[in-house]
């Protein structure tokens, strides 16, 4: 039987905790939007941001304020406080909002606390009124995770496809959508993002799963190996894998030099032989380079979300199969792989949204070969802004993700994957067949060396006058990078990714579980729109994230552009669905009991997540937090058209200096973002420690 928290548990105090919070904001924090920032603002500017400076219909808030304190001691009935808090809450909001909307002025900082402190209050008052069975931990965060995705996707996305419902007249016109659709040439886009979507979504998913069985179930010391070059790609700026392919495989690369340099009279090529290399060069380009490439950087996605699931999974699943004289063959078929499905359903469908999502790599190694992404980014980023043709473009791209998406969950359906149950089990780590782990070892050896060869060429790229031209060993941009830095912008942008980037990780994390927590394990109305929205910012390209934000948020009521927090919010919401897959596929495998059980010891629904779920969650979260704080340093389609002057971070200094035509700075300052993302890494494996797994495993190869 499932112990609920009964209706007016909530204590008053709690009520006069939050009002306290609001009265406290409105008097000491800017009740309008700075327009430089707390930091960059005269003292001037921000008392007359105070509350009680900017207008008398502001005086009205602490006098409403104050009128709902005394009604948490009133003696009501639970459901008529439930009623006046959720009233209560509904006006002052509605009236705040109504009154920063008519007359055209952003809302401060301080006016966003107060309406955060009412939504809370307005939380309280529908778990008083039996909302999530009044369970107010539960009922707020329902109600915050469907303000967030209402708030930072669905309106920032609608503001896009605003353009394409609406002509310039501010007429509704249905038929532009099919207009630009039906263009010349847009069928074999389509099906170009068709083709190498599904092809690096299947890759993914079996580089992926090949990967995570070994790094967990193998017995050799490779594994440990692969745990740190493995992650190399995806601690690399998106554009920089499609660079170092172009350098080493591309007709001017290095290997070309290097049969230059063997042919002759005593060499091992002929020229004909050079000639066929030469002319087969050119593969790099197209639809082979753009696939070598995201399946380099697209890989390391499905290992975690497969991976995550594949240590949490009881061993004694698999020992009871070996004890039914099954051999380790049949075991991995017919037990483990199984219990995999759900990981390995999303690490397909984050493969191939995000394969169709990438723009970074198809625009250095597309040529003639143009997907739906690299059409919106020119659409946007061209001479003229054609925002129609983007938000019809990323409209057919957002059907494509929907139908995977679908697809999943068919394929998933709704069998049970529970194999953590809170019942004591004793069993050991089952380790891989001699075969598979013999091809495994190969296989990822050839990916490793490739891997290294890659990041060789990356490293010597900054020690060379110019790569490809001049391969003369110099310290000239190192020296520009570290002398030179503060005055050029780098070190400022770089401290800036980092600052960001740690701000955004937890956020991600905490936030993601958070959804896939109430995704999983409640019902409400609006569930499947929150799963829906999850997917949906995935699947839009970060270049049409970065100019839908600049339109939802460069005008009041609510104008974040140009500042920090705009940035850390589009690297929070970016990131986001791993998070989300990742709880849910471990969530699957966690049996609703050991919850239940918590709640009749009277633990409440915060406790139970917190001391039950969060501990068996725990390889999820820090692989979420470590791939949140990569995918925040190395994004660059979601801010480059958000980030400014006084906001830059390094993704963008580097693109700028590749425009500029400073190479080498560029590979330079591109090689320390690597090793600072390297030592994060490696820090996080030491700090986790080794698993369960990993002891089990090295038990039974001693």
């Amino acid at each position: 039987m499932k112990k609920h928290t009964a209706p007016g548990e909530v204590g008053p105090w709690v009520i006069l905790s939050w009002v306290a919070v609001a009265l406290l904001a409105y008097w000491l924090l800017p009740w309008v939007a700075l327009d430089y920032g707390l930091t960059d603002s005269t003292w001037e500017e921000i008392v007359e941001a105070l509350g009680w400076k900017y207008s008398s219909l502001t005086l009205a808030v602490p006098a409403y304020l104050c009128l709902i304190a005394p009604f948490a001691f009133a003696r009501l009935s639970p459901r008529g406080r439930g009623w006046f808090l959720t009233t209560a809450a509904g006006v002052g909001i509605a009236a705040i909002l109504y009154a920063f909307i008519d007359t055209h002025t952003s809302i401060g900082l301080g006016a966003g606390v107060v309406v955060m402190s009412l939504a809370t209050l307005g939380a309280i008052g529908l778990s008083e009124l039996g909302f999530q069975r009044g369970d107010t931990f539960i009922a707020g965060a329902v109600i915050f995770v469907i303000l967030m995705v209402a708030a930072f996707i669905f309106f920032p996305v609608w503001e896009i496809f605003n353009r394409l419902i609406f002509d310039e007249a501010g007429h509704i016109d249905l038929l532009q959508f099919f207009k630009i659709a039906t263009v010349h040439g847009i069928g074999r886009v389509i099906w170009n993002t068709l083709r190498l979507a599904f092809s690096v979504g299947a890759a993914t998913t079996l580089f992926g799963l090949l990967f995570a069985l070994y790094a967990v179930r193998a017995t050799t010391r490779l594994r440990y190996l692969i745990r740190v070059f493995y992650i190399l790609p995806i601690i690399t700026p998106p554009f920089v894998v499609g660079m170092s392919l172009i350098l080493l495989f591309g007709r001017a690369g290095m290997i070309n030099d290097a049969l230059m340099y063997l042919i002759g009279p005593h060499g091992v090529f002929t020229p004909e032989n050079a000639a066929w290399f030469f002319e087969r060069s050119g593969y790099i380009y197209g639809f082979t380079g753009i696939l070598v490439a995201q399946v380099l950087s697209l890989t390391p996605i499905s290992y975690m979300v497969i991976s995550g699931m594949l240590t949490s999974i009881n061993p004694a699943m698999e020992e009871a199969s070996l004890t039914m004289r099954a051999d380790r063959w049949q075991t991995l078929k017919n037990v483990t792989l199984p219990l995999l499905r759900p990981a390995i359903a999303n690490a397909f469908l984050l493969g191939m949204i995000s394969s169709a999502a990438d723009f970074g790599n198809p625009l250095v190694l597309g040529g003639e070969y143009d997907v739906l992404s690299t059409e919106i980014y020119f659409s946007i980023a061209g001479s003229q802004l054609d925002f129609t043709k983007a938000a019809a473009l990323g409209l057919i791209l957002l059907l494509l993700s929907l139908t995977v998406f679908l697809i999943q969950k068919k394929w998933v359906g709704k069998r049970s994957y529970v194999t953590v149950t809170g019942v004591e089990t004793s069993g050991n780590v089952t380790p891989l067949p001699r075969g598979l782990q013999k091809a495994l070892t190969g296989f990822i050896g050839f990916w490793l060396v490739l891997v290294g060869v890659l990041y060789v060429s990356i490293f010597l790229g900054g020690f060379v006058r110019q790569w490809g031209a001049d391969y003369t060993l110099t310290m000239k941009h190192h020296a520009e990078l570290w002398l030179n830095g503060f005055s050029s912008g780098a070190w400022p942008s770089f401290f800036h990714s980092v600052t960001y980037s740690v701000i955004a990780a937890p956020l991600t994390t905490l936030l993601g579980i958070l959804i896939a927590f109430i995704l999983t394990r409640r019902t409400f109305p609006g569930r499947a729109v929150i799963d829906f929205g999850t997917v949906l910012i995935f699947a839009i390209p970060g270049t049409v994230i970065g100019v839908a934000y600049i339109l939802a948020y460069n005008t009041p009521p609510i104008e974040l552009t140009g500042t920090a927090a705009i940035l850390i919010i589009t690297m929070a919401i970016r990131a986001m669905p791993v998070g989300i897959r990742g709880g849910m596929s471990a969530l699957s495998q966690i049996s609703t009991n050991l919850e239940e059980a918590s709640l009749l010891q009277r633990a409440g629904s915060f406790r139970t997540l917190r001391s039950v779920l969060l501990p068996l969650l725990k390889s999820t979260i820090v692989s979420s937090m470590a791939y949140s704080f990569i995918r925040a340093m190395t994004t660059v389609s979601a801010v480059i058209f958000l980030a400014t002057a006084g906001t830059d971070v390094a993704t963008t200094y580097i693109l700028s200096r590749v425009e500029s035509g400073e190479t080498g700075v560029a590979v330079a300052y591109g090689s320390v973002l690597i090793l600072t993302m390297l030592i994060f890494t490696l820090l996080v494996q030491a700090f986790t420690g080794r698993s369960k797994t990993d002891r089990q495993v090295e038990t039974t190869r001693g």
